[in-house]
């Protein structure tokens, strides 16, 4: 019989690849949304940072086609087949297709819809025990987010609950990889086995930190591997460290 925190994350990661396997078959059939530039230039970066390099100045008049979103920039195609990346906010001064500014609402969908939901399933081990973690991460700027998490850890001797939240900072991304650390808290419930007696359930508070990286694939999708420090407050008194490996993938909406 399936443990129910178990069938509880499996149906979670049924979810994300079922929404991973929806994205890739709508991927064909995306639009691209048209602008033109309004202001009397528009500068187009390499990349979705402001530390990449401009290339190109669009003029006044110049129509641009909105390719796909990386946090805070938009990569775009230009009509001479040019493409780049501009900020958001710069977008936001763009006329659409219709000849009209972007209302409100889109900025606030562009803003706290599109490109900033990250979900994500990983397996690894926890203190040398298998566990299966899922994970929640919303991006506040380019470089930094929060981030809520689930997980379980199975052992011989019984079972281990994980919950927490924390600050992911990325202090630096390149075309292939990126860097990130992590420090939060929550807490962790321990379950003995049947086997043991005189021995209840137990709860303890927990502070974790560490490193990860994240490896894009294809559009949203990304591998991502963490290792995290925990340190479990078990008295007053008395702690106890373990070291957690993960890998597995997230999808960013």
């Amino acid at each position: 019989m399936i443990n129910p925190e178990i069938r509880c994350l499996l149906c979670l990661l049924t979810l994300c690849l079922g929404h991973l396997m929806i994205a890739g078959i709508a991927f064909g059939e995306e639009e691209y949304q048209k602008a033109s530039v309004v202001e009397p230039f528009l500068e187009i970066h390499t990349g979705p940072g402001a530390s990449y390099p401009v290339f190109y100045i669009a003029e006044e008049g110049e129509d641009i086609l909105l390719i796909k979103r990386r946090t805070d920039w938009y990569r775009i195609r230009l009509s001479n087949g040019k493409e780049g990346w501009v900020h958001r906010n710069e977008i936001a001064k763009t006329l659409l297709a219709q000849g009209r500014k972007k209302h409100w609402l889109d900025r606030f969908y562009d803003d706290y819809a599109a490109g900033r939901l990250e979900m994500g399933w990983a397996a690894g081990t926890f203190g040398g025990d298998p566990s299966l973690h899922v994970r929640v991460t919303y991006l506040l700027t380019d470089t930094l987010a929060i981030e809520g998490s689930a997980g379980y850890v199975s052992s011989d001797l019984g079972n281990t609950e994980l919950y927490g939240g924390g600050v992911v900072v990325t202090p630096w991304s390149g075309r292939w990889f990126s860097v990130s650390g992590t420090v939060g808290a929550g807490f962790v419930l321990a379950t003995p086995s049947s086997l043991l007696v005189n021995v209840s359930r137990e709860k303890f508070h927990e502070a974790h930190a560490g490193l990860g990286i994240t490896i894009p694939l294809v559009r949203n999708l990304f591998v991502r591997g963490d290792f995290r420090n925990f340190t479990l407050f078990m008295t007053p008194e008395r702690t106890r460290e373990f070291q957690e490996y993960s890998m597995g993938l997230s999808f960013r909406f």
